[in-house]
């Protein structure tokens, strides 16, 4: 590829950076847990507004699952949903206690990433690979989007075709399967206000996971890029005159990076583990309802986008982690083979060997767990086995 030809995909995909980042900024704004530096009550109140209205719905979600446990098919509807609500509500807990971390953290990769962007040998580098990232997210986007649309719009075009048909009564749905303290009378008052609420938490769901999510990978993307750069570095060494000081600014900027991963660690490790074990129960019971009987368009559009967007966030995270090791092990290779046996390197032969006996650069899920593709194939092997365990335990009762 030429050097123009480089520059005009660069162009591109800097266009394709800045919208992702853009959209995840929005999307963590509306429920308040984007990091801003001094931010005023409001914002600071949203994130805490956001957390309560989530945890009424997945309680009464939750409550609707406990009273329906004896009748699995009824049951799955409110659990699925609950637990997706319980799971934004830890993300909504997380990012609000450690917003000081997560703004050091973009602060930190967005010096680096822009500095290495006004360089023309970084530039390519450090955009190269955000195509992959770009459909990810933006099929992420899209089913959420989707899903949202079909919870929320669905019940009231039911309503419509039943007025159209000149059916009486009406049956007046709500968007979730949940069991509220209050009575709710059809078409009253407070059913639309139980309507309107629940349709803000759906796109609580929506605002959430296509922030909050998407987020690890752009941070884990730009660290990739700066390993990069400090690949063409050590490719490219300095006279003996200046390597000391290369060698000090090169292993500083690097445990920067390592550093960065651990922040990553502290943060979202906790909430990789917990989605990896609630995701493949929101997968299979998912698919449990699926299963059962004749089951209208509608309603297999609706369950699918939920559960592909579940497996797609679960993807996201498993691929990011792969990518940020193979990428990490590409360096200690580069420094490997970089000039370490030239004439008058012996001060640098001695960080070589310190440099190569360093592991490469991956994130932990809560300290257990590697986070890595092998783990998206151990959360569809736990639905699967969840879905088997369904199916006997309705058997059973049947």
């Amino acid at each position: 590829m030429s050097s123009l030809e480089k520059a005009i995909k660069a162009d591109a995909q800097y266009k394709d950076a800045q919208q992702i980042i853009k959209r995840i900024r929005y999307c963590m704004l509306i429920t308040g847990t984007w990091p801003i530096s001094n931010p005023g009550i409001l914002y600071r109140a949203i994130p805490y507004v956001t957390a309560l209205s989530l945890a009424t719905l997945g309680i009464a979600l939750m409550w609707f699952t406990i009273v329906n446990i004896t009748n699995i098919t009824i049951m799955v509807k409110g659990f699925s949903l609950g637990v997706s609500c319980i799971s934004m509500l830890f993300k909504v807990f997380l990012f609000t206690f450690y917003k000081e971390m997560v703004n050091e953290l973009y602060t930190t990769l967005h010096d680096y990433y822009t500095e290495s962007l006004a360089d023309k040998k970084f530039r390519y580098m450090v955009l190269d690979g955000i195509g992959d990232f770009r459909r990810l997210f933006w099929l992420l986007s899209a089913i959420a989007h989707i899903g949202c649309i079909m919870y929320t719009v669905m019940p009231i075009i039911f309503m419509i075709i039943q007025i159209r048909r000149h059916v009486h009564p009406l049956k007046y749905l709500l968007p979730v399967s949940a069991l509220f303290p209050w009575e709710i009378t059809p078409g009253g008052l407070v059913y639309k206000i139980t309507y309107v609420y629940e349709s803000y938490n759906i796109w609580c769901l929506y605002f959430i996971t296509v922030g909050m999510d998407p987020l690890f990978v752009y941070f884990v993307y730009q660290i990739i890029g700066q390993l990069r750069v400090l690949g063409y570095e050590i490719s490219n060494l300095p006279l003996a005159d200046n390597l000391d000081g290369f060698l000090r600014q090169w292993v500083s900027k690097f445990l920067v990076l390592r550093g960065c991963c651990e922040k990553l660690q502290t943060v979202w490790g906790p909430l990789i583990l917990w989605q990896i074990i609630t995701n493949s129960a929101i997968i299979c019971t998912v698919f449990f309802q699926i299963s059962q009987g004749e089951i209208t368009v509608v309603k297999a559009l609706t369950i699918l986008t939920y559960s592909g967007g579940k497996i797609l966030q679960s993807y996201l995270y498993s691929w990011a982690g792969s990518y940020l090791t193979a990428e990490s092990e590409v360096l200690t290779e580069t420094v490997y083979f970089s000039d370490w046996l030239g004439k008058g390197r012996h001060r640098y032969r001695t960080s070589v060997l310190v440099m190569l006996t360093q592991k490469p650069l991956q994130v932990i899920a809560a300290n257990w767990v590697p986070v890595s593709l092998n783990l998206f194939v151990m959360t569809l092997n736990t639905a699967v086995s969840y879905f088997f365990l369904l199916q006997t335990f309705e058997e059973k009762q049947s």
